[in-house]
């Protein structure tokens, strides 16, 4: 009879991502509450956010909240955005890889190519994806406590060119550099939710007929292409994963199955890790569920160990329950576990697990304060942590009214009466 091993044993474990060694299973996963500066540099609030994180135990640390390209920055639907588009920035990005390296913590910096069909046309510039097809947000479910009142249709993006696919291709080869340059251990190119790359990667919001639609072999040509420029450019030994979807959740779009097809056409191209992204913005409930595991309950990690093998690191997401994970991790189908939200209610949850103190914990509640806090862009804190977004004493806070919209957004009566009032007035527009 195999006893189960604990979390402490698995999770604390160190692990190899290409030669690079993470010295326990436990990943801080990319967030937008970094609060950088105006023009997009690391703020004293984003170096000491991250330092607090690195101190709390985690193993690695994947920065994100960031844009590897000019296109990204002007079409953000939150700002402002951390800067990998210009080589100015090199230099502040390299204050913020110094600090977490204090901590001997590897950092990754995720490099977003664009986003896609959730982007914002801005200043006469049009927004692309793979097809023209705009995002109804969270028609398939929203989170516990987000609301959308009236529901919200995006503006239909164009469809991308090849030569806009290839001068994207561009800049994040360009990003890279910069972000090898600025100290980075790794990279990740963001291609999930709804997003530029992900667009491409599912006939769900891929209706192109040319070389890049399709076949799941055509679909996942752009994002392949990008990860082996990419790779040329960095070398061999520099660690590089993809963010990916797992599953749509919708009619019309992809399994597990098939998403794990398409990874498994985009890994040759040079990926270490795939990061494992549930849903997207259109099924937003299962990317930002309240249980633990969902994922593993869907299968989507076992379909993706399957399709792409042991030699490619696969990050769970939501499956904050330390044993879960590990059991999961120990079974083969996952490497570590990415967490976000939890890392912000508890920064110590990696050296707690690590240490058999998990009754110490404290527990993200999954009230999605935070996440309403992002979508109205004012300062990201959480209610279960009185210390997150004043990491440094010197940072800016959210003030009063802002405060009390974040409240009354998450107010479901009130909510309610904002979202029949919206529907109304929609109705008599038509």
């Amino acid at each position: 009879m195999t006893t189960a091993r604990s979390a402490r044993e698995v999770l604390g474990s160190e692990f190899t991502i290409n030669k690079l060694p993470i010295k326990n299973r436990i990943v801080l996963g990319p967030m937008s509450v970094l609060r950088p500066t105006e023009d997009g540099r690391p703020s004293a609030q984003t170096i000491a956010f991250f330092k607090r994180r690195a101190a709390g135990g985690v193993g690695l640390i994947i920065v994100g909240g960031s844009v590897a390209t000019e296109r990204a920055w002007r079409e953000s639907p939150f700002s402002p955005n951390l800067r990998f588009d210009k080589d100015e920035f090199v230099a502040d990005l390299k204050r913020l890889t110094d600090a977490v390296h204090e901590y001997d913590t590897p950092v990754f910096a995720q490099l977003f190519p664009s986003f896609g069909r959730m982007g914002v046309p801005r200043d006469g510039h049009q927004i692309s994806a793979a097809s023209p097809k705009p995002v109804n947000l969270g028609v398939a479910g929203l989170p516990d406590h987000v609301y959308v009142p009236g529901g919200r249709i995006t503006p239909p993006p164009h469809e991308a060119t090849v030569a806009e696919i290839k001068g994207i291709e561009a800049d994040v080869v360009a990003a890279a550099r910069r972000a090898k340059a600025a100290g980075f251990d790794g990279l990740e190119i963001g291609a999930h939710m709804c997003y530029f790359y992900s667009s491409f990667l599912s006939p769900l919001a891929n209706q192109r007929t040319d070389e890049y639609g399709g076949s799941a072999e055509n679909r996942a040509r752009a994002l392949r292409d990008a990860v082996a420029a990419v790779r040329a450019e960095v070398g061999p030994d520099f660690p590089i994963g993809v963010r990916m979807s797992v599953n749509d959740h919708m009619p019309g779009g992809q399994g597990p199955e098939g998403w794990a097809e398409v990874a498994a056409h985009i890994v040759p191209g040079g990926v270490d890790y795939i990061a494992l992204s549930d849903g997207n913005y259109e099924s937003l409930r299962e990317n930002l569920p309240t249980p633990s595991g969902n994922m593993l309950a869907h299968g989507e990690p076992q379909a993706f160990r399957k399709a792409v093998g042991d030699g490619v690191r696969l990050f769970l997401s939501s499956t904050p329950d330390p044993q879960q994970a590990a059991t999961a991790i120990a079974a083969g189908h996952a490497d570590a576990t990415m967490l976000a939200r939890q890392l912000l209610a508890d920064p110590d949850y990696p050296t707690k697990v690590v240490e058999g103190r998990e009754s110490e914990i404290v527990w993200c509640d999954q009230a999605n304060s935070c996440m309403r806090r992002l979508m109205l862009n004012v300062p990201v804190h959480c209610h279960k942590n009185p210390e997150m977004g004043r990491e440094d004493p010197h940072a800016k806070q959210a003030n009063l009214g802002q405060n009390l919209a974040v409240w009354a957004a998450g107010n479901p009566v009130l909510m309610g009466l904002a979202d029949k009032a919206a529907r109304l007035a929609t109705k008599r527009k038509r």
